[in-house]
Parts: C-alpha cells; sequence; structure tokens
C-alpha cells in the first residue's frame, strides 16, 4: 500500500494543490463581487434571506416579490439558515466564500475516495487535479452563490464512507445533500441507485444503499407536496417544471419519455425552439462533457445512469439558458465525470498505464476549460467575470471605490430600490428590490454608466433615468456621475 495513504489528507502536495485552486477560486469569485458583477439574481436573493436568518427572521423576499415571497418556497435549501451566522463576520461576501470552500472540500473528498478507490494516492492526486480543471466549477464560479454548487460537491463525502462501509458516517453527509436543494434529494435517488450497480456484487451495500435511496424519495415527496406548498403564496404551484416539449407536468413528461424514446433521445442534441440562434448549445455541452473525461460514462454506464436526471433537467429545458455549459448548471457534472474515470481507470492493471490516460485527461480537461472560457455558444455568457487570467477581470472601467463611498450615503435601515449588480452589496436590510421595482423604497442606486442595463435595453434604460429624475417627490443625492442616488422626499 502507498505509505501516503496512512495520512492521505495532509501530504504536502495535496495541501499545495488546495492552496493553488483555493487562489484561483477566489480570484473568480470576489472581484466579481468587488466589481459589480455580482447580481440580484441568486446573490442578491440569498443575502437578503441571510440578513433575515442572521437576526432570527422568517425570509420575506423582496427581490423577488410578487413571484414568491419566501425563498424557501422558491427553492427548499436550509444552508442560508445554516451558514447565516457566519455572515456578521464575512459580510456579503459569506455565500461565496462558502461556496469557494466547498469546492475544495469536495475535491479532499475525490482525493480520499480516489484514494481508497486506486490504493494509490499519486493518481488519487492527479484525480484531484482533473477534478479542479472542470469547466463546472468556474462557471459556477463566475455567476454569484448557488445551494445546488454545496449540496454536490457533498457527494464525494457520501461516497468515499459508502465506499468504506462507515454507514453511521455518511449519515451527516447524505443528510446535509438533502436539505442542500429538493432538486438534489432527486438526484440522490440517482446516485443511490447508480452505486447500488457498481457494487451489486456486494450485499450489505446493496442493502445500505436501497435505504437511503427510500429515505431521498419520501423526503423529496414530502418537501414537494408538503412543505413547499406549505410556504407558498395561495395558488402559486412550483415554479421550475418548465419542460413543455415532453409536457405540461411530471406525469405527461414521464409519458413521453417512455412512449417516445426517438423523440426524447432528439431533443438531447437539437434545439427545440423555433429559433436557430440556439443551435449547437446542447452540443457544446456534450463536447464539455467527453472532453472533460465524459468519454468514461460508455465504460461506466452506471455512473450515465446517475447523470440520467442532469442531462433531463438541462436539456429538456424550455430554456435555453439550462442547456448549455453557463453558469452554475453544470455542476453535478463534476465529481461524477471524475468518478467514472478512474472508476474506468481501476480496471486498468498497469499503474503507468493508468498515470498516462490520468495526466492525458488532466490535460485535455484543463485546456478544453480555458478555451470554453475564452469562447463558448452558449448565450449570454459574460466572457470578463470568468477570465481570472486577464488585467480586465481585476479593473473595471469605471471608479469602483467611489461607488462604495456614494453607496454608504444610503441608511442601513432603509428600503431600498437598487440596480441589477448592486442587490447584492444593498440585501443587508429588510427590504431591498431589485429596479424598476421601487414599491415603498426610500432610496434608488444605480450605476448608469455600467454596461449591464438588465433588464432594461440601453435606450430603455436612459429613457428611465430620465424619467425617475423627473418624477415628483424623489431628489437626487449630490454623488459622482459613476453613481446615481434618489432618495424619496417625504414632502
Amino acid at each position: 500500500m502507498d505509505n501516503n495513504l496512512r495520512n492521505p489528507t495532509f501530504s504536502k502536495p495535496v495541501i499545495t494543490v488546495l492552496l493553488i485552486f483555493g487562489i484561483l477560486f477566489s480570484l473568480i469569485s470576489i472581484p466579481n463581487h468587488y466589481n459589480f458583477r455580482t447580481y440580484a439574481f441568486d446573490l442578491g436573493i440569498n443575502n437578503n434571506a441571510l440578513w433575515d436568518y442572521m437576526h432570527f427572521k422568517w425570509n420575506y423576499c423582496t427581490v423577488m416579490d410578487p413571484h414568491f415571497t419566501n425563498l424557501l418556497s422558491d427553492h427548499f435549501s436550509l444552508f442560508p439558515v445554516l451558514i447565516s451566522p457566519f455572515a456578521w463576520i464575512f459580510g456579503t461576501y459569506t455565500l461565496l466564500l462558502f461556496q469557494i470552500t466547498a469546492m475544495l472540500w469536495g475535491g479532499i473528498g475525490i482525493y480520499l475516495l480516489l484514494s481508497n478507490l486506486l490504493k494509490n494516492s499519486k493518481l488519487a492526486l492527479i484525480g484531484m487535479i482533473h477534478f479542479f480543471s472542470m469547466w463546472g466549477i468556474y462557471s459556477a464560479l463566475a455567476f454569484d452563490y448557488h445551494d445546488n454548487v454545496i449540496g454536490t460537491m457533498l457527494v464525494p463525502w457520501f461516497l468515499y464512507y459508502i465506499h468504506q462501509n462507515k454507514w453511521k458516517q455518511a449519515i451527516p453527509w447524505f443528510a446535509l445533500i438533502l436539505i442542500s436543494k429538493e432538486n438534489i434529494a432527486l438526484w440522490m435517488i440517482f446516485i443511490c441507485i447508480g452505486m447500488i450497480l457498481i457494487y451489486y456484487k456486494e450485499k450489505i451495500k446493496i442493502r445500505i444503499l436501497s435505504l437511503f435511496c427510500c429515505s431521498a424519495l419520501l423526503y423529496f415527496i414530502i418537501v414537494m407536496t408538503i412543505i413547499m406548498p406549505a410556504l407558498s403564496d395561495p395558488g402559486r404551484g412550483y415554479l421550475h417544471f418548465d419542460y413543455q416539449v415532453i409536457g405540461d407536468n411530471l406525469k405527461e413528461a414521464i409519458s413521453t419519455i417512455i412512449t417516445k424514446p426517438f423523440y426524447t433521445f432528439k431533443l438531447l442534441f437539437t434545439n427545440h425552439l423555433p429559433d436557430s440562434l440556439y443551435d449547437g448549445i446542447k452540443i457544446e455541452l456534450w463536447l464539455a462533457v467527453l472532453l472533460s473525461g465524459g468519454v468514461a460514462l460508455i465504460r461506466k454506464p452506471q455512473f450515465l445512469f446517475i447523470l440520467l436526471p442532469i442531462f433531463a433537467q438541462k436539456l429538456f429545458s424550455d430554456h435555453y439558458e439550462y442547456w448549455g455549459i453557463n453558469n452554475h448548471y453544470s455542476i453535478e457534472f463534476v465529481p461524477i465525470i471524475t468518478l467514472a474515470l478512474y472508476w474506468s481507470l481501476n480496471s486498468i492493471s498497469s499503474f503507468k498505464v493508468q498515470k498516462i490516460i490520468a495526466i492525458i485527461f488532466v490535460l485535455i480537461t484543463f485546456f478544453a476549460n480555458i478555451s470554453f472560457i475564452d469562447h463558448r455558444v452558449s448565450k449570454h455568457y459574460k466572457r470578463g467575470n470568468s477570465r481570472f487570467y486577464q488585467k480586465t477581470h481585476y479593473i473595471m472601467d469605471y471608479p469602483v471605490e467611489e461607488i462604495y463611498t456614494a453607496l454608504k450615503l444610503i441608511p442601513d435601515d432603509a428600503a431600498v430600490s437598487a440596480q441589477n449588480m448592486l442587490v447584492p452589496h444593498l440585501a443587508f436590510r429588510d427590504k431591498i428590490y431589485s429596479f424598476p421595482t421601487i414599491e415603498d423604497a426610500e432610496y434608488i442606486a444605480l450605476i448608469p454608466i455600467d454596461d449591464d442595463k438588465y433588464p432594461f435595453s440601453k435606450e430603455d434604460y436612459k429613457t428611465k433615468i430620465n424619467e425617475l429624475q423627473q418624477m415628483p417627490g424623489w431628489k437626487k443625492i449630490p454623488t459622482p456621475t459613476s453613481v446615481l442616488i434618489l432618495k424619496r422626499d417625504p414632502k
């Protein structure tokens, strides 16, 4: 046995890799927030919930009102509740820091699992580097904070303890994964079944995984049919079933998949929306999967089964934004592709051959990721949010410090309507609205010189600004031209 396996977590190579990627991940996420490249959807929403939880209050989500008034009715995740005490220390960066930490923690879990599986710490270290080099991590880091990222990063730890037959140690990781997000609980059913197919010769593992599978199913049903409806506004159903191409509800979707297999299979690769602008987005996802080691899914189809709900929720969606490799919608591929690749390598007897194949896929994965960062087919990709190796990622073309100084003119307890990129920074208050929603806001905060005018076009944004400044009942606070702050005149 490799001597490093006696204490694999704290070896110098492992610590070095963690430091390198920890710095790299921070260089993507933290400058984005500082430079106003995080947004109301979704860091602003989550930061506002964090503020409520840290004050022991029920979340009233003014950012998304009237779509929903409680964050838990949109996605049932308890992680912001658990993380909220740390917001007293880390402020609006809290969730981003936890997301980075979770990614590193997931890498450690991958390393430990592969060390135990392969009985070789060097090969496991290459596996961890492969995990850290995959596009899904960088796309997620470039776009705010999301609970499914945290849940996904805990999966390697659950599987690590399952592999070691340490059932009691697996339970807390299983529970944390379930509470990360309702669709992650659904995914856990497929993870458990997939691992049953991996361990089909081990009766004890099959029994334990069957128990976990049933528990995940029960949890998912309770959350979807009892808890979330109870938290939702009257008459409002689940907001995230947008799969008209296969049915209006889950029953119709399942029926379509079963009765129209060729049609369903075609949807995995082709643009099913009427606009040809979205051609090629799904193919880009498949290319990213294959280049990152997804070819191993053919050799180990059990892991392909695990990814079936992930492919389905992405590629059958009515929203093209889900199809490709943008944002957090690909994070679940990262641990599963890595495990599929190294489970395949485990069947090769020669360590030299294993090492060569592993290194080749690390290099392909890394350079493919850089290529995807520079160029991609997926629409609305903000290249500047990801390109950590360019100066423009760290320096904005307007005075950031000047804006922070101006924002201090807004009282901490005031209700505010803020432009998209300002919401995460101003979300630590009872009422924060995403402009143009104003409601009872006492202040309006905007960055007119920022190129991001969401949800307006540039022309409409300019028109709206002019209208605001002429509206009775509002007065302009003296600030630099880089920022516009309006205060409601109580008179």
